[in-house]
């Protein structure tokens, strides 16, 4: 039987939005102080299309592999839903794009193992308003990363990216990329690794591409996600992957700053490409 959100008492519904909230944390290299590395040449090469991949896409210097992970609890699908997509990312897609759902072909939907809760499959629905619109202004001019042991990717957090904290910027607006300061723009093309939590698919098995979330409490319809909360990731060709229930991992490939927008909306705006999700 669905549930609705007041069914939950308020302390659990805040409870369940806070596990597994993620946190940034500050690193050591600073691109613009950085000279050319093994970083800058590996990056070059990627773009240029003339490096040496593996099956995954990016570097064969990383030791991380593949995860595997066990098949999810038992979703129960339906096909009326509360809350209809913006963001479309079905599993199994390649590159994730936006659709516009029809009254003949309803969106699926799953309910939450953890929460019972009722949603979207695969195309969460974003927050994007404010009771007033914040004055955009740099809060955040300056930025280090640090690479990840034993490969040349570069972590990267929620916090790094959240629109709020580094440009006060609340609601998002489609031009929101012309505000971003250069080391936010200086990750365009970097491989990247970042922890964030699969949002629900309705297919559980051999995922082709999938939404990555900030935290549980996106995945547990508890809450609505800013454009910056959630991240479309496309397996690297050959790569796959089966849905993860509600435990956070880490993804690692390349990132692109990608707005998908029509004239008043943005319904995208970070992806990873060549992507493969790393075991823990």
């Amino acid at each position: 039987m669905k549930r609705n959100w007041s069914d939950l008492p308020k302390v659990v519904l805040l409870a369940v939005g806070l596990l597994g909230c993620g946190s940034g944390d500050e690193g050591f290299v600073d691109f613009d102080q950085t000279p050319v590395s093994q970083l800058d040449a590996q990056q070059q090469a990627i773009n240029s299309g003339k490096t040496a991949t593996d099956s995954s896409g990016v570097s064969s210097t990383s030791d991380a592999g593949t995860s595997v992970v066990s098949p999810p609890g038992p979703m129960t699908a339906t096909t009326e839903s509360p809350l209809p997509p913006e963001v479309s990312n079905a599993a199994g897609s390649g590159t994730p794009a936006p659709v516009t759902p029809s009254a003949a072909t309803p969106p699926k939907t799953v309910t939450s193992t953890q929460t019972g809760l009722v949603g979207p499959a695969d195309a969460p629905q974003i927050e994007n308003t404010a009771v007033e619109a914040r004055e955009i202004r740099l809060l955040i001019p300056r930025k280090s990363f640090r690479r990840e042991r034993g490969t040349e990717a570069v972590r990267v957090t929620y916090d790094d990216i959240d629109l709020l904290k580094v440009l006060n910027m609340e609601p998002v607006p489609v031009d929101a990329e012309q505000h971003f300061p250069e080391w936010l723009k200086a990750l365009e093309g970097r491989l990247v690794r970042i922890r964030g939590f699969m949002y629900p698919t309705f297919e559980a098995t051999g995922l082709t591409s999938f939404v990555l979330a900030r935290d549980n409490g996106i995945c547990c319809f508890v809450r609505k996600p800013k454009i910056y909360d959630i991240i479309s990731v496309a397996m690297a060709d050959g790569e796959t992957t089966d849905y993860i229930d509600g435990r956070p991992f880490d993804v690692e490939g390349i990132f692109e700053i990608d707005p998908s927008a029509d004239i008043t909306e943005l319904s995208g705006l970070f992806r990873i490409r060549d992507a493969k999700v790393l075991s823990n």
